[in-house]
C-alpha cells in the first residue's frame, strides 16, 4: 500500500498541494482528475521525490508502512514506483533498447531475454519496429511518445504505476490500444494503477475502482466510475 498523509507541497515558496491525504492500495485502480493547474502533476512529482517541491515536516509519504519521503528519486523506483511524464523528452543518440539495457543492469536480465521482452510488449503497443532503434522520441508523434513511457514500464515491471497525462495529445486509436494494454498488464496481479487526467476518454476501457478529484491544490470530491459519468455530464464546476 501507498499512502500520502497531510501532504503539503511547496515551489518557489508557492503552496500548491494543501493537506492531501489518499491512500492507494494494492490491486486497484485509481484515477486523479481535476482542471489543468489544479495540482495532479505536483501530485505525482512529489510522490516520486521531485527536488523542486518541497514538504511540510508534517506530510506523510509511506509505502507498505515506511516512509520514503526523505529517499531519492531513484530509491523510490527502485522500490517499486514508477511515474511516466507528461511530456516525454527526446534524447538524441539513445534508443529505448540503450536506454533500457542501462536502467536494468541490476536486474541481471540477459540481453536476449530484454530484446525479446521489447519487441513482445512494442507489439502488443503497435509500436512501429524501426522506433526501437532510432534516437529516443526524436520525431515522434504524441501517442509513439506515451507508447515508449508504457514500454518503460513493462520492463522495469513496478508494483505502483502513476501515468500523468498518458492520454493528451493521443488519438482515439492509441488509446485504446494504450487502454488494452494496460488491462492486461495488471490483470491478476497486485499492482497498483494510478491515472492522472483532466479527461475521461480512457475511462471508456479502463475503469477505475475510485476516483480522486483536486482543485486548486485540495481534493474536493471522492467516489468512485459514477463520479466520472457526472463530470462527463456536468464538468468540473458543478462537483
Amino acid at each position: 500500500m501507498l499512502s500520502i498523509k497531510n501532504l503539503t507541497t511547496k515551489a518557489n515558496k508557492k503552496t500548491i498541494l494543501k493537506n492531501i491525504t489518499a491512500t492507494f492500495q494494492k490491486g486497484k485502480i485509481y484515477a486523479v482528475m481535476g482542471v489543468n493547474g489544479s495540482g495532479k502533476s505536483t501530485l505525482v512529482k512529489t510522490i516520486m521525490g521531485d527536488p523542486l517541491f518541497t514538504i511540510s515536516q508534517n506530510s506523510e509519504i509511506k509505502l507498505n508502512e515506511k516512509s520514503i519521503k526523505n529517499i531519492e528519486t531513484n530509491e523510490r523506483a527502485e522500490q517499486g514506483i514508477f511515474a511516466s511524464i507528461q511530456s516525454p523528452p527526446e534524447i538524441s543518440g539513445v534508443t529505448i533498447k540503450q536506454l533500457l539495457r542501462a536502467v536494468t543492469k541490476n536486474k541481471s536480465i540477459p540481453a536476449k531475454e530484454l530484446l525479446k521482452k521489447i519487441s513482445l510488449y512494442a507489439e502488443e503497443l503497435k509500436i512501429p519496429e524501426e522506433l526501437l532503434d532510432r534516437s529516443l522520441n526524436e520525431g515522434f508523434s504524441g501517442g509513439e511518445r506515451k507508447k515508449m513511457e508504457l514500454l518503460q514500464m513493462a520492463i522495469l515491471d513496478p508494483e505502483y504505476i502513476f501515468l500523468d497525462e498518458i492520454d493528451t495529445g493521443v488519438d482515439v486509436d492509441a488509446i485504446k490500444t494504450i487502454s488494452t494494454f494496460l488491462k492486461n498488464f495488471i490483470r491478476n496481479t497486485e499492482k497498483t494503477l494510478v491515472i492522472i487526467t483532466h479527461q475521461n476518454k480512457i475511462f471508456k476501457e479502463l475503469k477505475p475502482d475510485h476516483v480522486l478529484v483536486l482543485k486548486d491544490g485540495e481534493i474536493i470530491k471522492e467516489g468512485d466510475f459514477k463520479l466520472i459519468e457526472k463530470i462527463e455530464k456536468e464538468g468540473f464546476d458543478k462537483i
